[in-house]
């Protein structure tokens, strides 16, 4: 892991060959994460990290501004390590009595196809062709999250993502038939001793049919979709849910930013199954947090850093200000809080001349 300091202008690139010449050329590099923590505390009144999945989002940013004393927004590291592992944070959302989507934990080396097989007859899924998600437990940005027909080629998609070295823990969760997926931004307006999670209006993701060779590529909300233009996503905001699911949802993205300890800023991704294609196996669902009239929540990433480019959910869900206010006139705190939303960040800056500098941390 290197560190490199560059400037403001220099941010901006066509491509990542366009990004990595002006590291070359123009940047400074510091030798060791030491030395550039070090920077950071002589230079830098506050941070504000935007590095997405490992380093980023697992702790490891964080804990290295700790030990240097440099303030930053987000989530503390050791808050962050616990969140950002999908399946110890589906074991703890099951713990909390939170529905969860049935999964599978595999880990590099440790891959037993007998216990996979019997896994998907456990959930009454055919181990010949059962439709499953297949993803590291730490990464980000949907890399390496792919879909597989069976028990066979869910092994094969894990080992695949071994040996890419993604990541050494794959989890394999049921696909959600028939469900639509969503997604929460929610911002912290308490203090530093008392969290208050405002969470926006969630925004449903609609991928739109196309004609493709490639029938498991079109089913999921992959890397290239999240960033690159296309015809084949629709987004809506607010979702196009019964009102009772999005207050279900907001509700439930605001137990989870207090229960997992998270701070200032986050996005909390989920499905909504309407009720006619809700089958998920467990008998006790009937009673967990997330079932309505008319179908299952259920919430299956917490990502501490949202996306930040100008067509991200953090500023689509941001602008609906006046969505917001709409939906919480009968709530005054709500309807209160809802007319600063847009200005939200301002607060973390106003109490000092922030000195700008630009860091990129590259693997």
């Amino acid at each position: 892991m290197n560190a490199f300091a560059i400037s403001p202008a220099q941010l901006y690139s066509n491509t990542p060959s366009d990004f990595d010449f002006k590291l070359e050329s123009l940047a400074q590099e510091f030798s060791t994460l030491s030395e550039f923590a070090e920077h950071l505390a002589a230079n830098v009144d506050i941070v504000f990290p935007v590095i997405h999945g490992k380093f980023g989002e697992d702790g490891g940013i964080q804990e290295l501004l700790e030990k240097a004393n440099v303030p930053f927004v987000g989530t503390p590291s050791n808050e962050c390590l616990r969140a950002f592992d999908k399946h110890n944070a589906s074991l703890e959302l099951d713990a909390q009595g939170f529905l969860t989507v049935p999964n599978f934990l595999v880990e590099k080396d440790k891959l037993a196809k007998s216990q996979l097989e019997e896994w998907f007859g456990s959930i009454n899924l055919n181990k010949e062709n059962g439709k499953v998600i297949v993803k590291p437990t730490r990464a980000g940005s949907s890399i390496g999250v792919v879909v597989a027909y069976g028990a066979n080629e869910a092994a094969e998609k894990a080992e695949g993502i071994f040996s890419e070295g993604i990541d050494d823990k794959v989890i394999i969760e049921v696909f959600l038939e028939g469900g639509c997926e969503f997604t929460a931004i929610v911002l912290d307006v308490g203090t530093a001793n008392n969290s208050e999670p405002i969470v926006l209006l969630p925004t449903e993701v609609e991928l739109q049919s196309s004609i493709s060779s490639d029938i498991q590529e079109d089913t999921i909300f992959n890397y290239r979709r999240k960033y690159l233009p296309t015809q084949q996503v629709a987004y809506h905001t607010p979702p196009r849910f019964p009102a009772e699911v999005i207050d279900c949802i907001r509700k439930g993205v605001s137990l989870l930013f207090r229960h997992f300890g998270l701070r200032d800023f986050a996005r909390i991704d989920g499905w909504f199954l309407p009720s006619p294609a809700t089958s998920l196996p467990s008998s006790e669902n009937g009673v967990k947090f997330g079932n309505t009239e008319y179908g299952a929540v259920l919430f299956t990433d917490i990502n501490l850093i949202s996306g930040m480019e100008q067509t991200s959910f953090l500023f689509q869900q941001a602008s609906k200000k006046n969505a917001i206010c709409k939906t919480s006139r009968d709530n005054p705190k709500w309807h209160m809080q809802a007319e600063g939303i847009c200005n939200i960040w301002w607060r973390y800056f106003r109490a000092a001349s922030i000195s700008y500098e630009w860091h990129k941390c590259l693997a």
